[in-house]
């Protein structure tokens, strides 16, 4: 299959709950129409009347992102938006019951839809409150990721009960037992099927065996509760009430750190399967409660792992033993998409942040069979979503349609589709069809930028340097020290000022960023010819520099279609993006941390005051009682600093009298330089860098130009 940048988006994407315009003629009749027949229940009086088929969709969230949180701020992601179009049934408790499916719901009794919330934010049905220390473990290592894979198979199994006996098998405080006793990591997946007759045993098997043996424990449970239900070999059942069931067809999403936990989940998934069926004795398919299981479609937007330890901690010596593949999600088999699943993996063209490393779904830069790898303009969350409309000055519709993330979303909506996901936004509730909406000057914006980009196809790194090139020459023409620098662009106008800090601060960085650069580059001479980077883009700073060095002096500046898509379209993520402890990243702990600065400012004014009235008085009782000449002066009053400094004592002064985030310098971003603010972090993670790919392995680095052959990788 295919590595490609995003084809120019055609205008019907601003109708996508119209299927007359979303679809061709051939795609509605020859395509949706075969699946349709698949969904439908045969009513009457025939023996087919009694057959039909189950559609299970999961649904993982990324990191920080939660469809109750996002209800507020008009952000949810684009795996909760296309959850909101999967009919069905919602598993209870999850979410609130008005997010449920409406529309003929009676029809829908064979569907099941499994949302999960992401990591760093609430999720009770694994104990996971998404506050405190929960929530900053979760953001930064990937915390409550494995409770989350393994309630969403757990659930898989409740659904089959459900359909059946409706009920769950598992209840909520089962569950959260189970939780703790299962480990889901590469040496345990191996151990899902019995050793072969000859295999050696390796340390620890007796130990990893337990996952496989916990999962064939639940799985006899359900055999045994549905087991009138349960096909014989020749496909029927003692019981024919609510009906006789073919295939479970699943399909499954996933965005950022959510993506990950898709991959891992349906390799898990095909895992449990196979045990299912070997349990059932049936040879060569793949069952759940004996029924046989095909996967539709995996949907994954931008996949970062950053499981434990990541690549936050770039050359450091602990950034050398770790890359944030830990536990559950290793590049060389939790992560891997299994052959003959069909995959779509929208990858964001302009995300650079250091901590944010992608994990691409070839392997050597080989694509698995019926899998697509497409390359999307914009950052993570352009891509995912999770942006309020209207943060950093980007759109102007509250209600988003105006926001890049639409355009994923539906390209990725019309690829489920097609591959027989039963999505259904033509049925879905008006709040549903109003997050699919995207206003044509978005997508005319997307096609004119797209027009001037030259490498389309090829590899994933060809692409990706170019969209790379794009974004810092568009960036360096906003510098604070040219003549259109970022600060004076409408999108900044529109910004709110918690928005205007973290940008105007980035900016600063940047030209400090560059100065150094610029600094390196002149002190390698002029005979120096820099040259591109070799396999592997590193951590290595001199190395990017280098290859940023081919083109600095000689690129022309942007045009008006790179800079009006960057300027209106294109969020900052490293902005606001805060890597340092203590350093706000939404405006509600901005507000928070200001009030302390306030309280802490006034107190201090307060100390110093009385302090030095009360120094002054004994200083003139010591001269009354001494003299003046007499030698005995006391040390002169020394005031305590507030420790704010002058920008942040102007700002809490201004916030007390104001009550609103006044503008102000704000830092705690991933550094550009080392220093021990950043806990001994290696630095260079600003802006003048590219994005680090993983390629199936956690030692393999996607930069090569070279498209390597099949079997140059075999």
């Amino acid at each position: 299959m295919t590595i490609k940048l995003i084809e120019r988006i055609p205008v019907s994407y601003s109708a996508a709950h119209s299927l007359n315009d979303i679809f061709s003629d051939r795609e509605r009749q020859d395509v949706l129409g075969g699946y349709e027949k698949l969904e439908r229940c045969p009513k009457g009086n025939t023996a087919a009347a009694c057959k039909t088929n189950l559609f299970f969709g999961f649904f993982f969230d990324g990191t920080k992102n939660n469809y109750i949180r996002a209800e507020a701020g008009k952000n949810h992601s684009n795996v909760a938006r296309l959850y909101d179009c999967f009919p069905g049934l919602s598993t209870p408790t999850v979410l609130p019951e008005n997010t449920d499916w409406i529309h003929k719901k009676e029809e829908y009794s064979h569907f099941f839809r499994v949302y999960i919330p992401g990591v760093a934010s609430p999720f009770e049905q694994i104990g996971d409150s998404g506050t405190g220390l929960q929530e900053t473990r979760g953001a930064a290592a990937g915390y409550g990721g494995e409770g989350r894979i393994l309630w969403a198979l757990l659930q898989a199994i409740n659904n089959i009960h459900r359909y059946f006996l409706k009920k769950p098998l598992l209840s909520p405080d089962e569950t959260r037992s189970i939780l703790n006793r299962i480990v889901l990591d590469r040496a345990r997946r191996r151990l899902m099927q019995p050793r072969r007759q000859f295999e050696r045993e390796m340390p620890n098997d007796e130990q990893n065996e337990k996952t496989r043996l916990e999962f064939e424990k639940i799985l006899k449970r359900l055999h045994a509760a549905i087991a009138v239900h349960m096909p014989d070999k020749y496909g029927n059942a003692r019981q024919k009430d609510p009906a006789t069931v073919k295939k479970i067809f699943i399909s499954i999403f996933g965005f950022s750190r959510g993506a990950t936990q898709a991959r891992a989940f349906l390799n898990w998934l095909m895992s449990m399967c196979t045990l299912d069926a070997r349990m059932c004795k049936k040879e060569g398919v793949m069952t759940l409660g004996g029924f046989e299981v095909a996967f539709n479609f995996l949907g994954l937007f931008d996949t970062v792992a950053s499981v434990g330890l990541g690549n936050t901690l770039g050359n450091s010596l602990l950034g050398k033993m770790f890359d944030g593949h830990g536990g559950w999600a290793d590049t060389d088999d939790s992560l891997r998409i299994p052959p003959g699943i069909p995959c779509l993996h929208l990858v964001a063209a302009h995300e650079l942040r250091r901590s944010f490393p992608l994990d691409s779904i070839s392997v050597k830069q080989v694509l698995p069979p019926n899998c697509d790898e497409v390359v999307v303009p914009g950052v993570h969350s352009d891509l995912g979503c999770g942006y309020m409309p209207g943060e950093q000055g980007r759109g102007l519709d509250s209600m988003g349609g105006d926001m890049l993330s639409r355009i994923p979303l539906i390209y990725m909506y019309r690829a489920a589709r097609l591959a027989g996901v039963p999505l259904k936004l033509e049925f879905a509730n008006e709040v549903a069809k109003e997050r699919f909406k995207v206003a044509p000057e978005t997508i005319k914006a997307l096609n004119a930028y797209l027009a001037t980009c030259k490498v389309r196809t090829g590899t994933l790194t060809a692409i990706m340097r170019e969209q790379g090139k794009n974004q810092i020459l568009w960036r360096r023409s906003r510098r604070p020290t040219s003549k259109t620098p970022l600060e004076a662009s409408a999108s900044f106008g529109r910004a709110s000022n918690f928005d205007k800090n973290d940008l105007h601060s980035a900016n600063q960085e940047f030209e400090q960023e560059i100065c150094e650069f610029e600094e390196w580059l002149a002190g390698k001479g002029k005979g120096f010819k820099a040259k591109e980077q070799g396999p592997g883009f590193d951590n290595t700073h001199k190395n990017e520099w280098e290859e940023i060095a081919t083109w600095w002096n000689s690129a022309p500046q942007p045009g008006a279609e790179t800079l009006n898509f960057f300027d209106n379209y294109v969020h900052d993520s490293r902005a606001w993006f805060k890597l340092i402890p203590k350093n706000p990243d939404n405006e509600k702990d901005m507000i928070e941390k200001l009030k302390e600065m306030e309280s802490r400012r006034k107190r201090v004014i307060q100390f110093n005051e009385t302090e030095a009235k009360i120094v002054a008085e004994q200083q003139k009782n010591t001269r009354k009682y001494y003299g003046k000449n007499s030698g005995m002066e006391l040390q002169p009053f020394k005031p305590l600093d507030d420790e704010l400094g002058d920008d942040g004592r102007r700002a809490a002064e201004e916030f007390g009298r104001t009550g609103k985030i006044p503008r102000m310098k704000t830092k705690g971003r991933e550094p550009f330089d080392s220093s021990w603010a950043s806990y001994g972090l290696s630095g260079k993670a600003g802006y003048l860098r590219y994005r680090k790919v993983y390629s199936g392995y956690d030692s393999v680095l996607i930069s090569s130009n070279r498209q390597p052959t099949e079997e140059a990788v075999a």
